[in-house]
């Protein structure tokens, strides 16, 4: 979704004849941007298209398997091609992983490569000649060399954050910004550690508009086995840390490894307690707030939070929209009406949006996702005024968008 609104999807057609599609909504208009198959003997068929993103120009980025395609509104160009040529020489080889698109629609990919000394690197394109971010034939900060590219992310002005393993120089593992040129080093293993210790691994990164970086990493000779950290190249913050006390009086254990980051180096992130509880937080390294817990009061119902799953969002003015489970059993909760959205920034100002069993459209809502990855493509995007989700309604699919009051009202379109 834009911030017009306009939303771009991918679906399965019924045909005739099957075929899949990418399309946009803009105001209760639907319009196509690609079919796998067209019926039209003339017009453009594509195989398979997928994952599209839309720009706040309202152009769409998809693919095709693993080429990389952008919609303007009246002509299809392609990005990224499988076997045409590399930035900074070489073939293309295949893309590895997803690619991550930013608002204005340039794209930063992971390829093999080959015809030249590098065989990997992360690349960025707006469909002018292609930048290289990062290669294995580019000394990293650390000396040695690149052994391993790994999962990245793109903000807005292009910066790209990346993790990547290394030999032969000061350290085997670490994150890196770059937008074409030097590289910057966030966190390497055998770092300084903010609360003490050292960086040994981080997971994947993610990045603001002002290129800090987040991640949740391990730690060697340290109290904390783990903790999330922001980093910029020059200042780490802590953000929680293993054994550390969270605001509700126990302390963290485990951190999930799904976390969010906005443009205030604010964190959402979801840890299970030293008390077994597990819960969703909100923290800048100075202050962190508790969001949901299980087994407390869920808010605007009858019932009490059970689990969370892997679907939240974190908007810069700190509103976290989470998707959780109440237990069956307690305050009329049963199996049919036991998920539900919840949108705030604290406990104290948590409001339902949605929840299974409501009617919708004349339709009774049956299912909300809890996982991202197994629902498959984005199932829940938050921006100042709008949430838009994907929700079940027996066999039929749909999309909704929840307009959000200044108190977290809910009107659906």
């Amino acid at each position: 979704m834009n911030a017009q609104h306009a939303v771009a999807f991918d679906a399965v057609v019924s045909g005739p004849p099957p075929t899949t599609g990418v399309f946009v909504n803009q105001r209760g208009t639907a319009s196509t941007i690609a079919l796998g198959l067209n019926p039209d003997p003339v017009a453009r068929s594509f195989g398979v298209v997928s994952n599209p993103f839309i720009t706040r120009k309202g152009e769409v980025v998809f693919q095709v398997v693993s080429d990389i395609f952008r919609n303007n509104g009246k002509t299809i160009i392609p990005l990224v091609r499988v076997g045409g040529p590399a930035p900074g020489g070489g073939t293309l080889m295949s893309l590895v992983g997803e690619r991550a698109v930013n608002d204005d629609g340039t794209v930063a990919y992971l390829a093999n490569v080959s015809g030249v000394p590098a065989t990997q690197g992360v690349f960025r394109t707006d469909g002018t000649p292609s930048t290289t971010i990062a290669s294995d034939a580019v000394t990293p900060p650390t000396g040695g060399r690149f052994t391993g590219l790994l999962s990245f992310a793109m903000n807005n002005v292009g910066q790209v954050a990346f993790h990547s393993e290394m030999t032969a120089g000061s350290a085997d593992h670490g994150i890196f910004r770059g937008e074409g040129g030097r590289l910057t080093l966030v966190f390497a293993t055998d770092q300084g550690a903010p609360g003490g210790g050292t960086f040994q691994d981080c997971g994947i990164p993610a990045i603001n508009a002002h290129g800090q970086v987040m991640s949740i990493c391990s730690l060697m000779n340290s109290a904390a086995r783990a903790g999330l950290f922001v980093g910029d190249g020059t200042d780490t913050v802590a953000i929680a840390l293993n054994g550390q006390p969270a605001p509700n009086g126990s302390s963290y254990d485990l951190f999930t490894g799904i976390a969010r980051l906005n443009d205030h180096g604010e964190v959402a992130f979801q840890a299970t307690l030293t008390n077994g509880t597990s819960g969703l937080f909100r923290g800048n390294g100075k202050r962190t707030t508790t969001l949901a817990l299980a087994g407390t009061s869920a808010p605007d119902t009858s019932g009490t939070f059970q689990s969370f799953g892997d679907v939240f969002e974190l908007a810069n003015d700190g509103r976290v929209a989470l998707v959780a489970t109440m237990a069956t059993g307690v305050g009329g909760v049963d199996s049919s009406n036991n998920t539900g959205i919840w949108v705030g920034t604290s406990q104290e100002d948590l409001r339902l949006m949605v929840r299974t069993g409501q009617v919708i459209g004349g339709k009774v809502l049956t299912d909300l996702p809890l996982s991202g990855f197994s629902a498959g493509g984005h199932p829940l995007e938050m921006d100042e005024n709008s949430l838009l989700w994907r929700g079940g309604f027996g066999a039929d699919k749909a999309i909704v968008v929840s307009r959000l009051g200044g108190d977290n009202s809910n009107e659906k379109d």
